[in-house]
C-alpha cells in the first residue's frame, strides 16, 4: 500500500515531468507552423519500427545492442509489473513464475547494457561522443542502482521464504543464497524500505527525464512519428510570390518540427562519423548544428514567445537581438561546407533532418542577404544567361547529338516511348558526352524510341535549389514543365541522378508529374526483358561508386551492381563504405561549382583513396559529377594512367550485342 509520503514523491515526479514536458513543447511551438499530420495507421507502424524495434539503432552493434538491453530493461518490468498488478487474482502459478524469470533476464541484460555504457563512454571514448560530462556518469550510476536495488528486493523476498531459491528468479536466488546465513535478520521492513528506495529511484528518473538526456526517450518517439512522409530529398516549395522574407536567419523562423528535432538529437554522433565534410575536417558537423541550433532555442525562446504573444512583429528577428543565429551560433563556412549527401539523416536513430535545414538557412543567404561564395555568383549568372552552369551558349545544347546517328528532338518527333534527359552534362562536357553517345547505342541496340528536346531543355535546377537560390530553381523548372506538358512528354530517361532526383520528385510541387527512371534502371529492365546481350567479355576489376542522389535519395543500389555482374570477365569488388554508407564524392550541394579550400584535403580526393584500397583497373559511376570528381582525385593520386573512370553504359556499351 502507498503512503502518504509515496503519493507526495509520485506528485512530485509527476508534477516535474508535466511542467518540463510542457516547457519543451513550448518552445517548440515558437517555430513555424508546418502540417505533419495523417498517415496515422503509416506513422505508427514506422514509428514501432524504430523505437521497439531499434531498425537503424542496431545498424551499430556496440551502441545498437546496449541501448536495446536499457531499453527493454526499464520498460518492459515497468509494463509487465502493472499487467501483473491488474491480473494478480487471475495468473497462474506457472505464468507468474514465466514472468518473474523473464524479467530476471531482461534485468540482467540491463546490467549488461550498462556496462557496455560505461566501456563505451569512459573506457573506448570514441571521438564522436565528445561530452563525457557528470550527467552521464550520473545518469548510468542512477540506473545501475534501479536495476541492482531491483534485485535486491527479489533475493531479500526469496531470502526469506524461499532459501533455496528457484528456477524463476535465477538471479534473486543467488542473491538469495549470498543472504542465507543472515535471513533470520532480514525483517519485512526492510524490504519494504529497500523496495521503496527502487521504487522512489524509478519515479524520480521519470519526473526529471525532461531536464536530462533522457527526454529523448519522449522527443525521439514523437521525432518518429513525425518524420517526414514525403519523398526523400524534396525541400519545402517557397511561395515566392507572396512571401515577405525567405528561407531561417532567426531560430524562430524553423518549423517547429525542425526545432522538435535539436531536442530528439542524443549527440550519438552517427551523423559525424559519416559526414564527408566533418572527415575531411571542413566547418560543418551535422551533430553540433543541431545542437547550436538547440542552444540558440533555449537562449531565445522566451523572448521570442513574449514578442508573438503581445503582436509584436519579429518578422525581421528579434528588437535589439545582440547573438544572432548567424556569427552567434552558426557560420557561414558550416553551411556552405554542406554536401547535401544525406547520409547524416540516412543513419541518425532520431531521424532528424539536417539537410532541410541547411537549404532553408543557404534560401536565407542567398535570397535575402546575398551573402555567397564568390564562385557561385558566377554560376547563378550562367544559369540565368545560358540555363547551365558553364555559361555555354544554350541553342548548342542539342549540338553533341550531330555525332550521333539517328537521334531525333521532340520538335521533330514527339512520338517516342521516352524523352531521353539529357542534362548539362551530357549536353556541353566533353568526358559525358561520350557517356550520352553510349546510353544513345543502347537504347537503339534495344529497339527503345527515343527523342531530346534539345535547345529546348534547361538546366533542372537541382544546384540552384540546393544553393539555396529558390527564385532561380522555380524558373528553371517551369520553362522545362511548360516545355515538357506541351509535347505531352509522360515517360523520361536521365542519366544525371541529380536530374533524376528533380524531375521525379521536385517538379511535381510545380504540376510536372511525369514517369522518370535512371539510365540504369532502363538498362537493367532491357537486360531483364532480353532486348540487350551483353556476350563481349571485359576482364578487368572494377568498384563501383554510389552517387548520393541515386542512392540514398532514391535507393538505386541494386540495378548499376547487377547490370556489372552481367558483364562477361568484369569482377566487381566493393568499397568498405558503400551502399547506404557510401561516401559522397563532394560535388553534391552545388559544391560541384565551388572551391574546396577548407578542412584537410579534399572530400574527392578522399573518396578515391577509398576506392584505391580495393586496387580496381575501373572505376564505375552512373552520374556526371562523380565522374569528374573521381577523375580530378585520380590524378591527384597520381593513377590516371592504370585506373580508368566509367560510367555503367559505357561498360554495357562495350559488352554489348544485339540479340536475334
Amino acid at each position: 500500500m502507498l503512503n502518504s509520503f509515496d503519493v507526495l514523491i509520485i506528485g512530485l515526479s509527476l508534477a516535474l515531468l508535466l511542467y518540463g514536458s510542457f516547457r519543451k513543447i513550448a518552445r517548440w511551438r515558437v517555430g513555424e507552423p508546418e502540417s505533419r499530420g495523417g498517415n496515422a495507421g503509416q506513422r505508427f507502424a514506422a514509428m514501432f519500427a524504430s523505437v521497439v524495434g531499434h531498425d537503424r539503432i542496431l545498424e551499430e552493434a556496440w551502441p545498437g545492442y546496449m541501448h536495446l538491453f536499457l531499453f527493454f530493461g526499464f520498460f518492459t518490468p515497468f509494463v509487465f509489473v502493472v499487467f501483473a498488478q491488474l491480473h494478480i487474482a487471475t495468473l497462474t502459478p506457472a505464468a507468474a513464475g514465466g514472468i518473474s524469470l523473464l524479467l530476471d533476464l531482461i534485468g540482467s541484460l540491463a546490467l549488461v547494457g550498462i556496462l557496455m555504457a560505461v566501456h563505451r563512454r569512459y573506457g573506448a571514448e570514441p571521438d564522436r561522443l565528445d561530452e563525457r560530462g557528470s550527467e552521464d556518469i550520473v545518469l548510468l550510476l542512477w540506473l545501475l542502482f534501479i536495476f541492482v536495488s531491483g534485485f535486491a528486493v527479489e533475493g531479500l523476498r526469496l531470502a526469506v521464504t524461499t532459501p533455496s531459491g528457484t528456477w524463476f528468479a535465477p538471479v534473486g536466488s543467488l542473491i538469495a543464497f549470498a543472504l542465507a546465513p543472515f535471513s533470520t535478520e532480514i525483517s519485512a521492513q526492510t524490504i519494504t524500505w529497500v523496495w521503496r528506495l527502487h521504487f522512489y529511484a524509478i519515479i524520480l528518473l521519470i519526473g526529471t527525464m525532461p531536464y536530462t538526456k533522457l527526454f529523448h526517450v519522449v522527443s525521439g518517439i514523437l521525432n518518429n512519428y513525425y518524420r517526414s512522409t514525403k519523398p526523400k530529398g524534396v525541400v519545402s516549395l517557397l511561395d515566392i510570390e507572396n512571401s515577405e522574407t525567405f528561407g531561417v536567419a532567426h531560430v524562430h523562423q524553423f518549423t517547429w518540427k525542425q526545432l522538435m528535432d535539436s531536442d530528439a538529437c542524443i549527440r550519438c554522433g552517427r551523423c559525424q562519423d559519416n559526414c564527408p565534410a566533418y572527415l575531411t575536417e571542413k566547418p560543418l558537423t551535422p551533430k553540433k548544428m543541431v545542437q547550436d541550433i538547440r542552444e540558440c532555442l533555449y537562449d531565445k525562446a522566451d523572448q521570442i514567445a513574449k514578442c508573438k504573444a503581445s503582436g509584436e512583429d519579429i518578422t525581421w528577428g528579434l528588437p535589439d537581438e545582440e547573438k544572432a543565429l548567424f556569427g552567434g551560433y552558426l557560420t557561414e563556412d558550416e553551411i556552405w561546407s554542406c554536401t547535401t549527401c544525406r547520409v547524416c539523416m540516412e543513419v541518425c536513430p532520431m531521424y532528424v533532418e539536417h539537410v532541410d535545414k541547411i537549404v532553408d538557412l543557404r534560401r536565407n543567404l542567398v535570397l535575402m542577404e546575398s551573402s555567397f561564395p564568390s564562385e557561385v555568383q558566377l554560376v547563378f549568372k550562367n544559369f540565368e544567361n545560358n540555363s547551365n552552369p558553364w555559361g555555354l551558349g544554350w541553342a548548342d545544347r542539342g549540338n553533341w547529338a550531330k555525332e550521333v546517328a539517328g537521334v531525333t528532338t521532340m520538335a521533330e518527333n514527339a512520338d517516342v516511348d521516352y524523352l531521353l534527359w539529357v542534362g548539362c552534362s551530357g549536353s556541353f562536357d566533353d568526358r559525358y558526352k561520350k557517356v550520352a553517345a553510349s546510353l544513345v547505342k543502347v537504347m537503339q541496340a534495344a529497339g527503345v524510341s527515343f527523342s531530346i528536346l534539345g535547345s529546348e531543355e534547361k538546366c533542372c535546377g537541382d544546384s540552384a535549389r540546393k544553393l539555396g537560390n529558390e527564385y532561380l530553381y522555380q524558373t528553371l523548372a517551369m520553362e522545362n514543365i511548360e516545355t515538357m506538358n506541351g509535347y505531352g512528354v509522360k515517360n523520361i530517361v536521365v542519366m544525371c541522378p541529380h536530374g533524376y532526383n528533380t524531375l521525379k520528385k521536385d517538379y511535381k510541387q510545380l504540376g510536372g508529374d511525369y514517369n522518370v527512371i535512371h539510365h540504369t534502371e532502363l538498362i537493367k529492365q532491357l537486360l531483364d526483358e532480353g532486348r540487350l546481350d551483353l556476350k563481349r567479355p571485359l576482364p578487368a576489376k572494377a568498384v563501383y561508386h554510389d552517387s548520393c542522389y541515386l542512392g540514398r535519395y532514391n535507393e538505386i543500389y541494386a540495378p548499376p551492381r547487377e547490370i556489372l555482374q552481367d558483364v562477361p570477365g568484369l569482377e566487381l569488388v566493393e568499397m568498405e563504405r558503400s551502399h547506404k554508407r557510401g561516401f559522397c564524392c563532394g560535388a553534391g550541394g552545388g559544391r560541384m561549382w565551388m572551391e574546396e579550400d577548407l578542412g584537410n584535403g579534399k572530400i574527392n580526393d578522399n573518396r578515391v583513396a577509398q576506392a584505391l584500397e580495393v586496387e580496381p583497373e575501373i572505376a564505375v559511376t552512373a552520374c556526371p559529377f562523380c565522374m569528374v570528381m573521381f577523375e580530378d582525385g585520380l590524378k591527384f593520386h597520381n593513377r590516371e594512367a592504370d585506373v580508368k573512370v566509367k560510367d555503367v553504359v559505357e561498360i554495357v556499351a562495350e559488352s554489348l550485342e544485339v540479340t536475334g
